[in-house]
């Protein structure tokens, strides 16, 4: 007897090839035992999956619940699995929780929450591992080792150039957290403790994800005006590392640098025809969750925020900061702040109205409030073309990710703004593609369960193929539809109807159940 059988549905069975099929699903023993017409089959459950999609649980390649510590906080991350999301990879944009040389390690992830008073009490990549086993997980999680997470805790707070013997360390650091299990190595250029990191460090340290066939993933040091030699760093980082590469989130930001966007298409097109493993992932919203002092000009926090805040404090520096944001025109007109955790009274209102409050330009007003937080703000800016989106969204490059994290669908009371993508990324990339017909089902299905898997070396899941784990998401591709917005975040889609994580009902009638079954997952050579 099965443990659960879907019949009567069509089957996407991840691999982007194969139109929908009529095809039954038969679970067992937490994987899919068969596939066909199981017409004669007995089950424990059966699900009529008639008129609906049966495709595998979908796989978010780009996700923050850790450094936004939600992991810890809403174990169950009911906004993923509510989108059919069954697993997350962790540990992007450089910053992971593990492995930490030392308690300076920690502060990598201080852009996204606060680290203070937090609870840690593991050290090595396999200890932390080890303690997220015990947590009630709501999706399967995997974690990349951070870059700056391993340098900070070799440098602590100081920005530079690291020696050669340094550099052995860090390898050696990243080598053990490999072999206990992490998917990869992230790069977060854009921030200020990976910013003087130099192309050799770099490519040395991704040879090393390639040594163990894991991959690379990097968010670029400039998204704006440098977006063409950011782009270009990264094809000669990925070719020289010989490493199967992803671009975190790829936009293109300020609407005068949307004309660059032909080019930035044309360059990662002519790499991947010459060989060089690079893709990107890519929300399907046009407002970012980013970092306030990356809009500062890069000489500003070059070396590390210490000295950033140092210059915020002094007079003359300050009055060059502004007279330099001024020059570079920036549109700092939609910026919002979402997170500032010394300023909870500054969240929800935007750098316009801030500036209005105290009499100053706006540009004066952005410097005031990375001065008055320490530079620690999350804001939400609506600076990327909807046109761009939808071509990035389409293009057999990309995939489609969150960004976002894992929250609670019942938790209404959290102080800081929470991007609706943690709620409606999946759904809504569904919606937007199937009903303007922008990709068929198979394709749209691919970019977010075949794409990633393979992007990231799932080896059993990501694909509806027997002997493969029993991750299953089945939804309505005529109804599928996010509700989630800037102003009401805490809104689950419409249109997924069951999750199967691990061969468990995860997701049904709109609730998330009881049963917790997700797994930790290792990476394997």
């Amino acid at each position: 007897m099965l443990d659960l059988l879907i019949k009567n549905g069509k089957v996407v069975d991840g691999t982007g090839k194969n139109k929908p099929q009529d095809l039954d699903v038969g679970v067992k023993n937490g994987e899919i035992s068969e596939l066909g017409n199981l017409k004669g089959a007995r089950a424990k459950k059966v699900i009529d999956a008639n008129g609906l999609l049966v495709s595998p649980g979908f796989i978010d390649a780009q996700n923050h619940s850790d450094a936004y510590w939600t992991l810890f906080d809403y174990p169950g991350q009911e906004s993923m699995i509510s989108q059919g999301i069954t697993t997350i990879a962790l540990g992007n944009c450089g910053a992971s929780l593990a492995p930490l040389p030392s308690l300076e390690s920690f502060k990598s992830i201080q852009k996204w929450h606060s680290p203070e008073g937090e609870n840690i009490n593991w050290t090595y990549f396999e200890e932390y591992l080890a303690e997220l086993s015990k947590l009630k997980l709501g999706v399967n999680i995997l974690s990349l080792a951070g870059h700056s997470t391993i340098r900070r805790g070799l440098l602590g707070d100081v920005v530079r150039k690291i020696s050669d013997n340094e550099l052995e360390v860090l390898e050696r650091v990243l080598i053990s957290a490999m072999k206990a299990g992490a998917f990869g190595l992230s790069y977060g250029l854009v921030y200020a403790h990976e910013y003087d990191s130099s192309t050799d460090e770099v490519v040395r340290l991704a040879k090393i994800a390639t040594k163990f066939n894991r991959p690379i993933s990097i968010h670029l040091r400039n998204e704006a005006k440098g977006i063409l030699d950011s782009i270009s760093e990264v094809i000669n980082i990925s070719g020289k590392a010989r490493a199967r590469t992803k671009i975190s989130h790829l936009k293109i930001r300020d609407a005068k640098n949307w004309g660059l966007f032909e080019q930035v298409l044309k360059s990662l097109e002519l790499a991947y025809r010459q060989g060089v493993d690079v893709r990107y992932d890519v929300y399907p919203y046009t407002t970012s969750w980013s970092i306030l002092y990356t809009y500062l000009p890069k000489w500003v926090y070059q070396g590390g925020k210490v000295e950033l805040n140092k210059k915020l404090q002094e007079p003359f520096q300050k009055n060059k900061i502004i007279e330099a944001l001024r020059e570079e025109t920036q549109d700092f007109s939609k910026i919002i702040i979402a997170t500032a955790t010394s300023a909870p009274h500054l969240i929800g209102k935007s750098l316009v109205q801030i500036a209005g409050s105290q009499g100053v330009t706006v540009e004066e007003a952005l410097v005031n409030v990375l001065e008055s937080t320490e530079s620690e703000v999350v804001v939400f800016d609506e600076n990327i073309d909807k046109n761009h989106l939808e071509e990035f969204l389409k293009h057999p490059l990309g995939m489609i990710s969150t960004n976002g994290a894992g929250f609670s669908v019942r938790n209404l009371f959290t102080k800081n703004l929470v991007h609706p993508r943690c709620f409606g990324a999946m759904p809504r990339f569904l919606s937007m593609s199937l009903k303007n017909k922008w990709l068929t089902p198979e394709k749209a299905v691919y970019k977010i369960t075949g794409m990633p898997a393979e992007y990231l070396g799932l080896k059993d899941r990501g694909f509806l193929k027997k002997g493969k784990k029993a991750d299953i998401t089945v939804f309505d591709p005529k109804n599928i539809q996010d509700l989630a917005t800037v102003d009401n975040p805490y809104q689950p889609s419409l249109g997924i109807e069951e999750v199967i994580l691990n061969g468990e009902m995860a997701f049904e009638n709109g609730v998330a159940t009881a049963e917790k079954s997700g797994k930790v997952l290792k990476a394997r050579s």
